[in-house]
C-alpha cells in the first residue's frame, strides 16, 4: 500500500509542477491580445506623427516660398520650380532625399522615391502649387481634410487625383476623391504668393 501511495503522491506532485495545455493556451491567448493591442496603438501613433510632420512641412514650405516671392509682383516661370526653391532652402531639411541643398528631390513622410514625391509649380502669375504624390489612401484623406481647413492662408484651390475639390475638403469628399489603389494618390494645394 505504501508503494501505491508513494506513486500516487509522486503523480500528484508531477501534475501540479507545470501548466496544463489549457492553461498554456489561455496564457498565449492573453499575450497575443496584448501584443495586438500594442501593435494597433503604435501604428495609430506613428500615422498621427506622419500627419503632423506633413502638416508642419507644408506650412513651413508655404511660408518660406512666400518669403522668397515677397519681392515679386508676379511669377514669370510657369513651370516646375522645385529645384530652384530648394537651392534657396525653402523646404525643411527632412524632406530632402539627400542633405545637399538644391537637388530638388523632396519626399513627404509616406514616400522615399529616388525621383521625389513633392513638387512645386508656378501655376499662374500669382499662384503656386505644392503637389504630394504617391500617397496612401488614408494619408490622402487626412491631408486633404486637415490642410484645407484654413491652417494656411490664401489657399486658392485643391486638386485630388486631378479632380478639383472646394476647400475646406470634408471627409466625404476626401474619401470619394482619394480612391486610387495603393500608394498612388496625389494632392495639389494651390496658394496665392501673398500671405
Amino acid at each position: 500500500m505504501t508503494i501505491l501511495k508513494k506513486r500516487i503522491d509522486a503523480y500528484r506532485l508531477d501534475k501540479q509542477a507545470g501548466l496544463t495545455l489549457i492553461e498554456s493556451t489561455i496564457v498565449l491567448a492573453i499575450v497575443s491580445v496584448i501584443i495586438a493591442a500594442v501593435w494597433t496603438v503604435s501604428s495609430v501613433v506613428y500615422e498621427n506623427a506622419r500627419q503632423y510632420q506633413a502638416n508642419r512641412q507644408m506650412q513651413t514650405s508655404v511660408q518660406n516660398i512666400r518669403q522668397l516671392y515677397a519681392r515679386v509682383n508676379q511669377l514669370t516661370s510657369l513651370s516646375d520650380v522645385t529645384a530652384t526653391l530648394d537651392a534657396q532652402a525653402a523646404f525643411p531639411v527632412e524632406m530632402r532625399l539627400t542633405q545637399s541643398t538644391g537637388s530638388g528631390v523632396l519626399n513627404h513622410p509616406w514616400a522615399s522615391q529616388t525621383g521625389g514625391s513633392v513638387r512645386v509649380f508656378n501655376r499662374t502669375a500669382t499662384t503656386f502649387g505644392i503637389v504630394f504624390s504617391n500617397l496612401p489612401k488614408k494619408a490622402c484623406i487626412g491631408l486633404a481634410t486637415k490642410l484645407t481647413g484654413g491652417e494656411i492662408t490664401n489657399l486658392t484651390a485643391v486638386q485630388i487625383n486631378g479632380a478639383a475639390a472646394t476647400p475646406p475638403v470634408t471627409i466625404v469628399t476626401g474619401t470619394a476623391r482619394c480612391n486610387a489603389a495603393g500608394d498612388t494618390n496625389s494632392i495639389e494645394w494651390q496658394f496665392d504668393i501673398r500671405a
